[in-house]
């Protein structure tokens, strides 16, 4: 199936966590926040989450100010 990651579509198997697809799209889950269509995934509920078809999903990493 098709979701959306950062506005990036990839395509993921059905039935896929929330944290299943941070791993397909090559997305280092630690120190991040996620959104799945605009609603807040806490980090202990990314791998009980599952995706749907056209799922928007959004990663936020902080960055850094040297």
């Amino acid at each position: 199936m098709e979701i959306t990651v950062n506005n990036k579509p990839i395509t993921v198997p059905d039935y896929t966590s929330l944290s299943g697809a941070l791993d397909i799209a090559g997305i280092d889950p630690d120190n991040t926040s996620t959104a799945v269509n605009g609603n807040v995934v806490d980090l202990v509920d990314r791998d009980a989450t599952i995706l749907k078809a056209g799922d928007q999903v959004q990663v936020i990493e902080p960055f850094s100010r040297t």
